[in-house]
């Protein structure tokens, strides 16, 4: 018999702990399941997820932390979670079965221990999988262990499904793509205070919103902005971006960049960690993402729901949402050049700003607030359920 969707009890694996896009689409989806009648326990790891923590407990979201490894090249993590791997799947497997829980999320590809451990258990596996450039090992890992472990795949974007899962061993399971969330409530400018601490720099406001981390491409946003700024001389550009000690190389080598290009606190900011990502975006003029990787970025959608002129590069689904020219402009990767002769347009047409960004906020409303995707979430945890 089918299992009453109002007694699901999920419990959401996260390996990696520190705060992100994942982590943030976990939360925002958890906590909109609520009104589907499911609840959601989330796992993460006792190091570095504070901010994790935090933002589940603001949310409502039931959550524990477990002496689980993420995986990861740096050595004392590597060794960890090599040494650790069966022992920590075990926990995971006492866990699960102690609570009982209907049906395990796995958040990632590289995530293998919560499902194995769900195997283990008896549960049904959902395996979110949501990125398009991983080590080609933990790819085939990936491939291979959710072949035998997932009863269902859920990929945040077609770039994703066809690079794990068309012409796979993956290609028979049930599979449904859902866009990472944005809460359109939450990122509504008609309701968000500007940034006081943004506000007190002169000058067209550039942001971007990322982690510090090679595959986000922030040196071409710094190049970006020495382009630009050697035409206009009221610009302030802002990097939003939380600075993990796994990426203190890259982060030194930015600020080196940005010396380079005299850029200074004049016109160049690295904001750190911001809480308060609305109150950033309203006082935003121009939104600018220079990642060379992604599945659906989170940063993009949030900007776009308030209201944001946004350029973009081409990643993940932004083709499949963003109508170049329209509602906002795409362009390729690693090409600052064409970062900045459009963000040039935008600069000098004040109407089309105002239009692009009222276009933008109206299709994340339409094709990204989180109500949308938790339906399907809720609607594929059901039909899992009762192919189980």
């Amino acid at each position: 018999m089918m299992p009453n969707i109002s007694k699901i009890r999920v419990c959401s694996v996260d390996e990696e702990g520190r705060f992100g896009g994942p982590e943030r689409r976990i939360t925002e989806i958890a906590k909109a399941l609520k009104i589907h009648g499911i609840h959601t326990h989330v796992v993460y790891p006792i190091y570095d997820s504070e901010r994790f923590s935090k933002e589940l407990s603001r949310a409502g979201v039931s959550s524990s932390a477990l002496n689980i490894t993420r995986l990861s090249s740096e050595k004392r993590f590597l060794f960890k979670y090599i040494s650790c791997f069966f022992v920590e799947v075990a926990r995971l497997y006492l866990l699960f079965r102690k609570n009982k829980f209907d049906l395990i999320q796995v958040n990632g590809s590289q995530h293998f221990k919560g499902a194995l451990a769900a195997v283990m258990a008896g549960i049904p596996v959902v395996w979110v999988i949501e990125d398009t450039l991983m080590n080609q090992v933990v790819k085939r890992i990936c491939t291979i262990i959710a072949k035998f472990t997932a009863s269902g795949v859920i990929v945040t974007g077609k770039r994703v499904y066809d690079y794990y899962i068309r012409r796979s061993q993956l290609e028979a399971k049930p599979c449904i793509e859902i866009h990472p969330p944005v809460d359109t409530t939450v990122f509504d400018p008609k309701h968000v205070l500007e940034d006081e601490r943004i506000n007190q720099f002169r000058g067209k406001k550039i942001v971007t919103v990322s982690g510090i981390n090679p595959t986000k491409g922030l040196e071409y946003f710094i190049q970006m902005a020495s382009i630009l700024l050697k035409r206009y001389d009221d610009l302030h550009f802002f990097v939003a971006a939380a600075n993990f000690r796994s990426q203190r190389k890259y982060y030194d080598y930015l600020k080196r960049l940005t010396a380079s290009h005299n850029l200074t606190e004049r016109n160049f900011t690295f904001l750190g960690m911001v809480d308060d990502i609305p109150s950033l975006l309203q006082s935003a003029d121009i939104f600018v993402f220079t990642s060379i990787s992604e599945s659906g970025p989170m940063a993009v959608w949030e900007a776009m729901s308030m209201g944001k002129p946004v350029v973009t590069t081409d990643v993940g689904s932004v083709n499949q949402i963003i109508e170049d020219g329209v509602s906002g402009f795409i362009v390729p990767i690693r090409e600052p050049k064409a970062l900045s002769e459009k963000v040039e347009v935008l600069l000098i047409n004040p109407a089309l700003r105002q239009k692009m960004g009222a276009k933008a906020r109206r299709i994340a409303q339409k094709m990204l607030d989180v109500s949308i995707a938790a339906e399907k979430y809720a609607c594929f945890y059901k039909r899992i359920l009762s192919l189980s």
